[in-house]
């Protein structure tokens, strides 16, 4: 549903905890363009509304009792499809129960509001609201499950050795909804895999080590956090948070390495912008920039330099995006040369698209 359609945008907010259900609903009504239509306790209870209320978006808790999100949500899934947002933690011990949520047809995760010292409470309702909103937009059909093969042999999950010159480097930058995007196109590399990839995600980077976690576990390839300096090797996927910025660089003895960069309050953070020129400059025409869905214009210049270093500038199809803006700032520039939705990417990357 659209805002500029006048109707409010109609949310069902379920959780086992009261406090929680109405902090949520207080939340999301405090907008003018959002009514919470009504609460459910477990999943039981919001099969039960989602069929009587028929609302745009469902936010779902995780852990409930009788019915728990993830069983309630493959159920809205097949009867309804409506967009639902998970409401977690995002802890380690809860990253795999959440990131399956996303495999089974989740838009997007949505933090837990919490008063902790290092939490900003308004930018974390801002945040409630606009992946709501986001949700809302989403076509129908966008939700799907994610199909993932199991049959990963440990033996398989090895690096290949030092980048040579044949090898490519390809960048890719997410932002809102870049969870979902990437899991349908890293764990769908195959172990023939042998070039090197790196992952930016917009998201805090406590948030990154279960995520890679959870990634590995359901890849054929390796996939590593980036920590420090790092040599990358063939046949890894590294991934990080944008409050790392990573850089490729090359050393005095011709050692490639992603690096943390530094930048100044003038130029912002400019995370994916910043990773995808470091992969023009040193790569060239090796290297490939994907950028995601996501909000904001990070991305876009990034990929016009590696356009203009003769690489390969991918942009995610703007109707498959939870948010559209990175794409679609990449897309104004022209400097794009394919767009994909994001179950085609990883073919694109084997070289079978």
């Amino acid at each position: 549903m659209s805002e500029g359609s006048g109707k409010k945008i109609k949310v069902l907010v379920v959780d086992d905890s009261a406090l929680m259900s109405r902090q949520i609903a207080n939340i999301l009504n405090g907008d003018s363009s959002i009514e919470v239509v009504g609460r459910a306790k477990d999943g039981l209870e919001a099969l039960t509304l989602v069929k009587e209320l028929s609302p745009d978006v469902v936010t779902m808790d995780v852990e409930m009792p009788r019915m728990n999100g993830i069983t309630a949500l493959k159920h809205i899934m097949v009867k309804y499809s409506t967009p639902t947002v998970m409401i977690s933690a995002l802890t380690k011990e809860g990253a795999r129960t959440t990131f399956d949520a996303l495999k089974y047809g989740a838009i997007d995760v949505i933090a837990k509001p919490s008063r902790r010292e290092d939490e900003n409470l308004e930018a974390q309702q801002t945040d409630i609201i606009n992946k709501v909103k986001r949700a809302a937009a989403i076509r129908t059909g966008r939700s799907r499950y994610i199909r993932m093969s199991h049959a990963i042999r440990l033996e398989e999950k090895k690096t290949k050795g030092n980048p040579d010159p044949s090898t490519r480097f390809i960048g890719i930058g997410a932002g809102t909804g870049g969870y979902y995007a990437l899991l349908r196109i890293i764990p769908t590399l195959t172990v023939d895999f042998h070039d090197i990839l790196v992952a930016v995600v917009l998201v805090a980077s406590r948030y990154i080590e279960p995520f890679v976690a959870y990634l590995d576990s359901q890849s054929a390839v390796p996939v590593y956090s980036f920590k420090g300096s790092t040599v990358p090797k063939k046949g890894g996927c590294y991934i990080c948070s944008g409050e790392e910025r990573p850089v490729l660089k090359i050393n005095g003895d011709g050692i490639m390495k992603f690096n943390v960069s530094e930048h100044s309050p003038a130029d912002g953070s400019r995370a994916l912008d910043r990773m995808l020129a470091s992969l023009a400059s040193h790569a060239g025409s090796h290297a490939t920039g994907i950028v995601l869905t996501g909000a904001g214009k990070d991305g876009a210049q990034g990929l016009s330099l590696i356009r203009e270093a003769g690489g390969i500038a991918v942009i995610q199809d703007i109707n498959n995006c939870v948010d559209p803006s990175m794409p679609l700032a990449a897309l104004e520039r022209g400097s794009v040369e394919k767009i994909l939705p994001d179950y085609k990417i990883a073919d694109f990357i084997m070289g079978t698209v």
